[in-house]
């Protein structure tokens, strides 16, 4: 008879029947976890490094002392002038650096060294009569000295100073000043030695060059005398004043001149036109005129008659003789007044006319002989003017050379002025190495807590590298990298603060327990990786023997007994069973063995109460774990597929026995149960990959016993379920009360297993 696994409404596929595998998780470790599980071995790697320090204080406080020294040098600021009260600041943070690294590079130089070796007092130190640094004939080795100093010299920059320093150790303190400061003196030295030579090549540069101008400065002397003769200039001040006050003056002449002219110009072109009669007389014309002594004498005559003619009038008719007579002469004056001023007039437009003529010539006669004197005289003092220009471009070169002279000389005294200046040296020593007064090594402040800390360091390094070797199951996160999920971890016993006496019986007698709550909640997600599908069988399992899994599957059985599930718990490892002495069963009654070989499996099956029964492995001759792998166990599978809600199978492990895989082909599901700090992670996944290739549905796995004691991994978690179990209604039953009693008789003289 064929058994089915059908799948639920909307359900899917084995969840396992084609995924790839997954890739093995990088090896994490708990450091926490493992600093706290090995911290009375912490402590006492750390009480013994201090003893140990204490220890190699004295060995090597007798065998081999460090004293220590430092000589500290100064870069001093540099003088802009001779005149300044303060030397300028050396510029910003990393030029000073840059400075004093490379001071510190001329000082540690190998020459630098070499120089200091040749001091006598060096040579006489305890530290140069050692074999290493004579020859044969006990001469003192430069060479070798320095080559070991250039190894354990060290220097350096102190940051935001412009300080710098060099450090030695030796053996004898003594030693330590001597060849310190023969160093720094050496070095200070030949900065000194340099600084003088560049400064002399400095200032002998600037005395040249002042040589060199003072020479030029005196042929452009003969120079300007030479052309000042060649050209006449004498008095050349007076010269060219009176040069410019003559040309000023002829300038102002030709101007009044040019003037006048204009004015008459203007005379004469109206002198033309009167003449020509194109415009008439005026006022002024006629007055001149009149003015003329016959012009008056016409002009009296003509008011006299004109006088008397009136007071004829008045005196007489119009027509009377003396009235005529007199209008007559009237007439006749009158007329002789017009054309003799008519006469007058004509003679003096001809009087103006020359009279402008003569004045236009005279005007531009005197106008061009002024031109032409100021002309000549304008050329005269061009030429001045040029030769003043070109005196003044001599006289300036002068000068500029004599500046040039001038500012050579003030250099050069402001050169040997801020040499006599302490200022001007760019090192100097701020302290001097002196003879150490305190040890350097070793010292018990340091050694103590140095060695302590290194043998607690080196105990904690051996802990991971340990941790990471050991390849053993041992936390929940090592399982991580596994395929499937992890369905519980189940700790020993011995971790549980309630205390229970077995962990067979858990559930079932303990049922208030942290590893009985563990189960029940194993047991949860089992019922949910099953409920996709009509799963009932399910196959446990485990690597190595001794794994827990007969109390795995005693307790998860109870679990779903306890839910109204009827349950049945199969001992399937016939090689060595133990499933029926865990439940205080008879180890020796028919049970899968018998089945396998004809029996009914209705008449092995053993009801413990409460929807929980039990097949065992059999009679012993009947246990031919050969059969499980055959067409008999398949119509026992259908038996308990048809009888049963849910199906327990303890198997034996897969390296000592492989019908487990066997029947991993045949169940509806499998869980693989883990032994922590006993299975090897690689075995582990071998196991799991191969129940993913069978046709079980492979729901994960179980953690067995980790530790929790130090640092554990569900610690707080068991505390607060066993604290809450307290107050737990449904766990007020006694634990020795007649329903265990019911459960499992004659249990109490039972070994505890796992």
């Amino acid at each position: 008879m064929s058994r089915a696994i059908s799948p639920a409404p909307n359900a899917t596929a084995k969840p396992n029947a084609a995924q790839p595998r997954q890739r093995v998780a990088a090896i994490s470790i708990d450091p926490i976890r493992l600093l706290r599980q090995n911290s009375i071995g912490i402590v006492v790697a750390l009480f013994s490094g201090a003893v140990l320090g204490v220890i190699l204080n004295y060995v090597f406080l007798y065998a081999y002392p460090i004293w220590s020294g430092t000589a500290y040098l100064e870069i001093r600021s540099q003088l802009e002038s001779a005149s300044d009260l303060n030397a300028k600041e050396l510029g910003t943070e990393e030029s000073v650096i840059r400075l004093a690294q490379t001071e510190v590079a001329r000082m540690m130089s190998r020459e630098n060294i070499k120089k200091a070796m040749e001091n006598t007092d060096v040579q006489k130190t305890q530290w140069s009569q050692s074999s290493t640094y004579r020859d044969e004939n006990n001469l003192f080795n430069l060479d070798e000295a320095a080559t070991q100093l250039e190894k354990d010299l060290r220097a350096g920059h102190k940051r935001g100073t412009q300080i710098f320093y060099i450090s030695w150790n030796a053996n004898v303190p003594e030693d330590v000043p001597v060849v310190l400061n023969a160093i720094a003196d050496s070095y200070i030295k030949q900065t000194r030695n340099s600084e003088n030579s560049r400064f002399a090549a400095t200032l002998n540069v600037f005395k040249n060059n002042e040589d060199v101008l003072y020479k030029q400065t005196m042929a452009k002397k003969l120079e300007i005398q030479d052309f000042v003769k060649q050209k006449g200039m004498t008095s050349l001040n007076e010269a060219s004043s009176e040069n410019s006050r003559a040309l000023e003056k002829m300038r102002d002449g030709i101007a009044s001149t040019t003037s006048e002219l204009s004015v008459a110009e203007s005379r004469l072109d109206q002198a033309k036109k009167k003449q020509s009669s194109a415009e008439s007389l005026s006022e002024e014309d006629l007055r001149e005129a009149d003015n003329d002594t016959v012009m008056i004498n016409l002009n009296r005559d003509l008011e006299d008659l004109s006088r008397r003619y009136e007071a004829a009038k008045l005196q007489y008719e119009d027509t009377h003789a003396e009235v005529l007579q007199l209008k007559a002469a009237c007439d006749s004056i009158t007329a002789q007044r017009n054309n003799k001023r008519d006469e007058v007039i004509s003679r003096n437009k001809l009087s103006d006319l020359r009279g402008a003529i003569n004045r236009v010539e005279s005007l531009k006669s005197l106008l061009k002989k002024q031109v032409e004197e100021f002309n000549s005289d304008s050329k005269k003092s061009e030429e001045f003017t040029a030769n003043m220009a070109e005196l003044g471009t001599l006289r300036e070169q002068l000068s500029q050379i004599e500046a040039q002279r001038k500012e050579v000389g003030q250099t050069i005294n402001n050169l040997e002025l801020a040499r006599l200046r302490d200022e001007s040296r760019r090192v100097e020593f701020i302290q001097k190495a002196i003879k150490p007064r305190e040890i350097t090594f070793p010292q018990l402040k340091f050694m103590i807590p140095g060695t302590a800390v290194l043998v607690c360091g080196l105990y904690v390094l051996i802990l991971f590298i340990r941790e990471l070797l050991d390849q053993r199951v041992k936390y929940p996160s090592d399982l991580v990298a596994l395929p499937g999920r992890i369905l519980g971890v189940i700790p020993d016993i011995s971790d549980d603060p309630t205390k229970p006496k077995r962990a067979e019986s858990v559930v079932l007698e303990e049922p208030h327990s942290m590893t009985a709550e563990n189960f029940r909640q194993a047991s949860a997600l089992i019922s949910k990786g099953l409920s996709p599908t009509n799963a009932k069988i399910v196959l446990v399992i485990s690597p190595m023997p001794d794994s827990g899994t007969t109390a795995i599957v005693i307790n998860l059985a109870a679990c779903e007994a306890s839910v109204g599930r009827k349950t049945l718990i199969v001992g399937a490892n016939l090689r060595r069973p133990g499933l029926a002495k865990a439940l205080g069963q008879d180890p020796l009654l028919p049970g899968l063995g018998d089945i396998l070989n004809g029996a009914n499996p209705a008449d092995t099956v053993v009801d413990i109460g409460n929807g929980l029964h039990f097949i065992g492995a059999g009679v012993p001759s009947n246990r031919s774990f050969q059969l499980l792998n055959t067409d008999k166990m398949d119509a026992f599978l259908d038996w308990c597929h048809q009888n049963y809600d849910r199906v327990y199978l303890d198997t034996p492990p897969s390296v000592v026995a492989g019908e487990g895989l066997a029947l991993a082909n045949k169940v509806d599901a499998a869980i693989l149960v883990v032994r922590a700090w006993q299975d090897q992670k690689g075995l582990v996944a071998k196991l799991a990959y191969q129940l993913m290739e069978c046709k079980c549905i492979f729901l994960g796995t179980i953690l067995n016993r980790p530790k929790n004691t130090a640092g554990g991994y569900f610690k707080k978690n068991a505390e607060a379920i066993a604290q809450y179990a307290i107050s737990t209604s449904a766990f007020q039953m006694s634990a020795s009360g007649a329903a265990k009693d019911k459960l499992l008789p004659g249990d109490s003289a039972k070994p505890s297993a796992t």
